[in-house]
């Protein structure tokens, strides 16, 4: 039982200097013992000095510089050793029960994932969650498909298989990776407790001045190999639900655009809750 609830964190980084310490500290500081941290440095920084010493921290490097996320994460998919595996960005946090809850799930029901709690960085606003007040249990496609922020589960490393998350794109890769998934395993299991920060920050690539526009062409491209006969890893009987998922997030963006606000989070809750 205590051997199928290994976990393999996967952590991006790319000058990462500044943050990456209380990050990993999160990790360290779970309750759950069972897991190895992969940093998969992107750039020239040796990130190992900043680090605390923990033999079940490793470090791989892209090989490149600037490679991006997607580079990253498959490096770290194609090292991980434990049978589950969950991804962590180097400027996020865990709550200290974030695996014990998750880890026993996912083995459960191949895919598990909690409530994620957002909050800024040097901007003074309050901390929100994806959901209010979710009902805790199994959900499909469609429910995880109306979030348009990343969804941080953890998986089965069988339900992964050969799974990778797609190079080209620098902006929703993740949500390919994730619903791709989620749409073969035919739904997750939520604990609507709050288990991870994702940290907001200004000025970075998914909050830039042209983080709008790279929504626009990531959302394009995607919907254009879907409509073109690659699945993505979708499985064909749900391609024409992935293209709806996908179309409403590129409409969604559109509508952010032309509303002139500041802040996606809450025009996004908004949105869900109104269209």
């Amino acid at each position: 039982m205590e051997e199928s609830l290994g976990v393999s964190v996967i952590m991006p980084a790319y000058e990462a200097a500044d943050t990456i310490r209380e990050t990993v500290d999160s990790v360290v500081a779970q309750r759950f013992p069972r897991w190895e941290l992969l940093v998969v440095a992107d750039d020239d920084i040796d990130y190992a000095p900043l680090l605390p010493p923990d033999a079940r921290i490793l470090f791989l490097r892209t090989g490149g510089r600037k490679a991006g996320p997607s580079v990253a994460r498959n490096a770290g998919l194609d090292s991980a050793h434990q049978p589950l595996v969950t991804f962590l960005d180097s400027d996020d946090a865990w709550h200290p029960d974030k695996l014990s809850r998750l880890a026993p799930l996912a083995r459960e029901h191949g895919i598990a994932l909690d409530n994620v709690r957002f909050c800024y960085r040097h901007v003074k606003r309050p901390c929100g969650s994806y959901w209010k007040d979710p009902a805790e249990g199994w959900h499909d496609l469609d429910f995880y498909g109306r979030v348009s922020e990343s969804l941080w589960p953890v998986y089965r490393r069988d339900l992964v298989g050969g799974t990778r998350f797609q190079e080209p794109l620098r902006f929703a890769e993740e949500a390919v990776f994730n619903l791709s998934l989620i749409a073969r395993n035919e739904g997750a299991y939520l604990c609507a407790q709050s288990l991870h920060e994702y940290w907001i920050r200004p000025g970075s690539l998914s909050r830039s001045a042209a983080s709008a526009d790279r929504a626009e062409q990531a959302y394009t491209w995607i919907l254009a190999r879907l409509r073109e006969g690659d699945p993505l890893f979708f499985p064909p009987p749900l391609i024409e639900r992935a293209i709806a998922i996908f179309e409403k997030r590129r409409n969604t963006n559109r509508a952010f655009i032309e509303s002139g606000l500041g802040d996606f989070q809450s025009f996004e809750t908004w949105h869900r809750a109104h269209v």
